[in-house]
């Protein structure tokens, strides 16, 4: 697929990220994105495209059309602003994506709880991390030996199910509890829709019968495997685990310092974080929660916090501010849930119809 064809069949296509937030600077990026329906052999034939990002000089992704609908689907933080940018930041719009615009608050659901919480700790995580990178720099590989483990693992393929069940002595005690509803959470928030959505009737339900069973399973051959191990082979077990994580971060260090971008990185040398991604994770934090309590994509932050958005890019909060916000948003997020209104999931089968109703019209004009 080449450049020319993608642009004859874009439906819509806008300006996203900082542009679109109302909080970039005069030398910040243009980031586009945008939709297309791609011609009839794509969907007819042996032709796939999901998205496109090969344009010359341009930091534009095309999404084709399905692709865009089961991330919206999803309430993924980046996809869900298509359908809220402002209209200062629309390159283009047809009346094919103005359909799927008009009834964009069908794909609005509690989901974004998880997914703009998601997001915005995954960037919290990522800081901390570099954080971490800038305190104490990794300088020595770490050895095996440092570990009290042999040049080669003693664990055949066999065992490393006991590896990895020695890592759960990982999670603190406080957490598990945590730990255990977000992932029914998970589980009842997508993959239960996936098995009703691509399966009928009793063939759904068979198919979540066995599926539990397995995880059931699954869990009763970890604690067994535990169970029948010796202490020593716990013990390795664990530090095996150590030297994986040891290395892990000893790599993701040394990645960290190649690729670091020199003003990104002055920035993080005087603040002690990235502060650029510090105002996106507050954005995101705020925007999750005016989606619970209001039902509303505030995407352009004008005249709501754009300018404190900017100034904590500037330095305006240290980090000890920051850090106390993610964790304050993190308990009022889990209120706005509890109170919102929103359906748990989109409506699917409307979102399904009106996506083979655009396809067919556009396909039906010779596109």
């Amino acid at each position: 697929m080449d450049i020319k064809y993608v642009d004859e069949h874009i439906i819509f296509e806008t300006v996203v990220g900082s542009r679109a937030y109302g909080i970039n600077r005069e030398d910040s990026d243009y980031d586009k994105a945008g939709v297309m329906i791609p011609g009839k052999d794509y969907f007819l034939g042996l032709e796939k495209i999901y998205q496109f990002q090969g344009f010359i000089g341009e930091d534009k992704t095309i999404f084709d059309i399905r692709k865009c609908l089961s991330l919206l689907l999803d309430n993924n933080p980046n996809i869900l602003d298509l359908l809220f940018v402002p209209d200062r930041c629309i390159i283009k719009t047809t009346p094919y994506w103005d359909k799927i615009k008009a009834n964009r608050d069908l794909f609005v659901s509690l989901r974004c709880k998880f997914t703009f919480f998601g997001y915005a700790i995954s960037q919290w995580r990522r800081l901390l991390n570099h954080r971490g990178f800038l305190l104490n720099p990794i300088t020595v590989c770490p050895k095996r030996e440092d570990f009290g483990l042999a040049a080669g693992t003693m664990f055949p393929s066999m065992q490393l199910k006991a590896v990895m069940a020695a890592a759960l002595d990982y999670i603190p005690e406080h957490d598990r509890t945590n730990f255990s509803n977000e992932l029914d959470r998970i589980y009842g928030d997508y993959v239960v829709p996936l098995f009703e959505t691509y399966l009928i009737g009793k063939e759904a339900l068979v198919a979540l019968e066995w599926l539990q069973q397995g995880v059931k399973a699954q869990s009763k051959a970890f604690l067994q495997v535990t169970n029948y191990l010796k202490e020593e082979y716990v013990d390795m077990a664990k530090r095996e685990i150590a030297y994986y994580t040891a290395m892990k971060q000893y790599n993701q260090y040394q990645e960290w310092k190649k690729h670091r971008n020199k003003a990104r990185a002055e920035m993080e040398a005087k603040w002690g974080i990235d502060l650029k991604h510090s105002a996106h994770l507050i954005r995101l934090l705020r925007m999750g929660k005016e989606i619970l309590l209001t039902g509303k994509v505030n995407v352009d932050r004008t005249n709501i916090d754009a300018e404190e958005l900017k100034a904590i890019r500037n330095g305006a909060w240290t980090y000890e501010q920051i850090e106390e916000y993610v964790n304050k948003s993190e308990k009022e997020l889990n209120e706005s849930y509890e109170t919102s209104t929103l359906p748990k999931h989109p409506d699917m089968n409307r979102i399904k119809a009106m996506c083979v109703e655009v396809v067919e019209e556009y396909l039906k004009n010779g596109k």
